[in-house]
């Protein structure tokens, strides 16, 4: 995991708290405006479910990489907050709880999805 990533994973899971719109960041909104930026750094990646809006992404080696820049999705604020509520609810209290139940992980993301369909932005 890129430390950026762990970094902002820890913050979160350690205050417990959903962020909201983080509009002293950068490259806020990287996403839409109004996102919830709990979730900067998915805890999902890589999801590779372009139902999210996210994609494949060629780089110039030729190789492919997971692209997340059309990813609504984890964003909505219904989304991150039952994301937060449920790694509560299932002890999940820091990066190296998601780093070992990937399995775990994956089957969350699907419930996730069937309760709160992505929709596309654009």
């Amino acid at each position: 995991m890129h430390p950026l990533a762990y970094e902002h994973l820890r913050k979160v899971l350690e205050d417990k708290k959903l962020v909201g719109p983080d509009e002293t960041c950068d490259y806020y909104p990287c996403h839409f405006t109004g996102q919830d930026c709990t979730w900067c750094f998915c805890p999902f990646y890589p999801c590779e479910d372009e139902q999210t809006g996210g994609e494949w992404v060629k780089k110039e080696d030729g190789s492919s990489i997971w692209g997340c820049s059309e990813c609504y999705w984890i964003h909505n604020s219904e989304v991150a907050n039952a994301l937060l509520e449920t790694f509560k609810a299932l002890g999940i209290e820091n990066v190296d709880d998601i780093e070992k139940r990937r399995e775990e992980l994956k089957e969350l993301f699907l419930r996730l999805k069937e309760k709160y369909p992505p929709t596309p932005q654009k």
